[in-house]
């Protein structure tokens, strides 16, 4: 991907998760990216193909920070609980913008197939990981278990982004763990202290 591209995109994300996708128009990604008039229009001709170009990048960056994340290879309750809690934490806070540029084109989504399966694919990434984490802690159904704690995180996130500083306590998010792995009476694993609050 060009420089130019990769810039305008860049600036195309900004302002679906700061000004929705009614601010998206090549002028604004132009002087959100700094790019001389006329760049943002030249590399995607139209609005539809700027929208889709930027969630095919939204998909690419999730790609490279799930790449990035030091996943465990013996996974325990535990450290499934600390994945969790990460990944909403950077989503309500270094990532807001982006998360909230993917709420904003999944309202498009749903009347335009091309952004749900782009979309769609992006979150595949996740739930793939969270099955296997699932199956290896012995959930009965874990790709049926990781929808249902994936549906579970999108509300903590959007709660997050609405209602900033406000934490899940780690013992419900366990419990809800254990209820997708059919252990409804298990206990967390021992060793942790009290959650830490999401920044604001």
């Amino acid at each position: 991907m060009s420089q130019t591209r990769e810039r305008a995109l860049d600036a195309a994300i900004t302002l679906l998760g700061t000004g929705g996708v009614h601010a998206l128009t090549h002028g604004r990604v132009d002087a959100e990216a700094g790019l001389p008039r006329g760049s943002a229009s030249n590399h995607f001709r139209t609005r539809d193909a700027l929208v889709a170009a930027a969630v095919e990048r939204l998909e690419e960056l999730d790609r490279r920070d799930w790449a990035a994340m030091n996943l465990p290879r013996e996974p325990t309750l535990d450290l499934f609980l600390d994945a969790v809690e990460r990944f909403v934490e950077i989503s309500v806070t270094t990532d807001r913008v982006r998360t909230v540029a993917r709420y904003a084109l999944s309202v498009e989504a749903t009347h335009d197939p091309r952004i749900a399966e782009a979309l769609a694919r992006g979150a595949g990434l996740i739930q793939e990981w969270g099955a296997r984490v699932l199956a290896d802690l012995g959930a009965a159904d874990p790709q049926a278990a990781m929808r249902t704690l994936m549906a579970y995180a999108d509300g903590l996130m959007l709660r997050g982004l609405l209602r900033p500083g406000t934490a899940e306590p780690r013992e419900r998010m366990a419990a809800v763990v254990r209820a997708c792995l059919g252990r409804p009476g298990d206990g967390p694993e021992r060793g942790r202290g009290d959650p830490a609050p999401l920044s604001p």
